[in-house]
């Protein structure tokens, strides 16, 4: 059962993705911009992306958690949704080809422990000091605890929509960074990862 952690930080969550205009042109979110427009244009790529899940599952969520690798080491797009089922957590994850390619899904419950890690990673995410709009940058632990940091330029981003503690929020990440966001998307993405319970078609 999810402890009270979990239910004082998702009691009444629900994460309204407001739709984007599929095929919206595709704008250059490098360069010069500033943080926050280059956050704006990553919620306009993750719309396209949930966008085009929709079209092919035929299937959306107000999920609490939802979030968008754009770019999997497969290739394909992949969106994965946190729902709650009464006292339980279910994890909604989906391949998100672009034209052709496997369409993968996956449906299963998250274990009591995880979800509770889940809460109090929210907790640390609501933060103000957490920015929106992370650092594209690798992070490396070193074995003797210190960390090594080297900034990227061609960055593999995730994007996330959540409500926390301090109410909805969006965040932008490289997937390589270390924060309570990344953690977050981490822990999501790894559950799914192990999974046996994916079914695939092909397109």
């Amino acid at each position: 059962m999810i402890t009270s952690l979990w239910r004082a930080c998702l009691v009444g969550l629900a994460v309204a993705a407001s739709p984007l205009a599929a095929g919206a042109e595709t704008k250059d979110c490098t360069g010069g911009l500033s943080d926050a427009a280059r956050m704006s244009c990553d919620l306009e790529r993750a719309g396209r992306i949930r966008d085009r899940a929709r079209n092919i599952y035929d299937v959306q969520f107000d999920a609490q958690i939802e979030i968008i690798d754009t770019a999997s080491p497969s290739g394909a797009a992949y969106l994965y949704n946190v729902l709650s089922e009464g006292t339980q957590l279910r994890l909604d994850a989906r391949s998100v080809p672009d034209g052709r390619g496997p369409r993968c899904r996956l449906q299963a419950a998250i274990a009591g422990d995880t979800a509770n890690a889940i809460a109090a990673l929210l907790i640390k995410a609501a933060d103000a000091a957490v920015p929106d709009y992370g650092a594209r940058e690798d992070v490396k632990v070193n074995a003797d605890g210190s960390r090594s940091v080297r900034l990227v330029i061609d960055s593999h981003d995730i994007i996330t929509r959540a409500r926390t503690a301090s109410g909805d929020r969006a965040f932008s990440r490289h997937s390589g960074s270390d924060d309570p966001v990344t953690q977050l998307n981490n822990l999501v993405i790894g559950v799914a990862n192990v999974s046996p319970d994916w079914v695939c078609s092909a397109s």
